[in-house]
């Protein structure tokens, strides 16, 4: 009899807790918060509209946007894809199925940048990525399951400690070289800070605008170090006529310009997009219509259940 009356306690548990009210007292709390945060898009997108496109010669000193294929002086190999990029943002998390449980959770995470301009044939404008949104979709997509582990997968996992043990989803973000990016942010007067000039993994350019050529040069000689034998001398320095994603003359490339497209006021957006400004209005015009409309929804239909459920008897 025991036996048989434990999934009948089960389901009547289940049924309880799917009848609670903490779920309807949520979707209220859901219904709000989305109702709040379309109001907070839709002040964006207008921003976005009302901001007049400028070309990067034009361009004046406040909130800008501007787009162009991005160039600069030296490259870093992002760690997963093995891409020649100016910024690469590599993240380990937990499997929907790891039996450790809090799945999406961030095990690791690695973001590196070199300088970067973007070139709309009018001049070119430094950018400080530093604070930006950035929408970019994922170069790398992949799980640490399959066997044998690649030796991208276990190099970048072991130097940042994480067990091969349970399965893991790695993802990486890249900016490469002739990439075409749409830009809104603050064009402000340089501050004269410091290009970091220590090796990746150590202190002191975690808060830099961006690596040094030296610095650069250690982070690929790093990631090169898992490729196959000859490789890294081959790709240290490859020629321009054989890699014409990489700049030849750092000189080109003026570091230390009067103006930088960077972060401004707290309130003020910054992001970077691999869309056009047309793509991301109209994602925004979506985003606003589903939250201001959905989350009232929402919260009424809650409010009512709530409301019948105890006065409705």
């Amino acid at each position: 009899m025991a036996g048989g009356s434990s999934p009948a306690i089960v389901d009547n548990l289940l049924t309880r807790i799917a009848d609670s009210a903490i779920w309807y007292v949520l979707g209220v709390g859901i219904g709000v918060y989305l109702f709040a945060r379309g109001f907070g898009l839709l002040r964006q997108k207008r921003l976005i509209l009302d901001i007049p496109r400028s070309t990067i010669r034009g361009a004046a000193l406040g909130l800008i946007e501007v787009s162009g294929k991005v160039v600069g002086p030296y490259t870093l190999i992002a760690p997963l894809s093995e891409e020649e990029c100016f910024y690469y943002r590599s993240v380990a998390r937990l499997s929907g199925d790891s039996p450790r449980g809090s799945s999406g959770k961030n095990l690791a995470e690695e973001m590196l940048c070199t300088p970067l301009f973007l070139d709309d044939g009018t001049g070119r404008l430094l950018v400080d990525l530093r604070g930006a949104e950035m929408q970019l979709i994922p170069l790398l997509h992949d799980e640490s399951s399959q066997s044998p582990i690649p030796n991208y997968m276990r190099g970048f996992l072991g130097r940042h400690g994480v067990s091969t043990d349970y399965p893991v989803t790695l993802e990486e973000y890249c900016i490469r070289p002739e990439d075409t990016l749409f830009a809104l942010g603050t064009l402000q007067e340089n501050s004269g800070e410091e290009i970091a000039e220590s090796s990746p993994g150590t202190s002191g350019h975690e808060n830099a605008r961006f690596l040094s050529e030296a610095a650069a040069d250690l982070q690929r000689r790093a990631a090169l170090a898992f490729e196959l034998p000859g490789m890294e001398t081959a790709r240290l320095n490859p020629p321009a006529s054989t890699n014409p994603r990489r700049s030849t003359k750092s000189g080109e490339f003026d570091l230390h310009p009067r103006v930088v497209l960077m972060k401004g006021r707290t309130v003020d957006p910054y992001f970077i997009s691999w869309r056009s400004q047309r793509d991301v209005v109209q994602e925004l015009a979506g985003k606003t219509i589903l939250y201001i409309w959905g989350g009232p929804i929402l919260t009424l239909a809650c409010v009512w259940v709530l409301v019948s459920r105890f006065f409705g008897q």
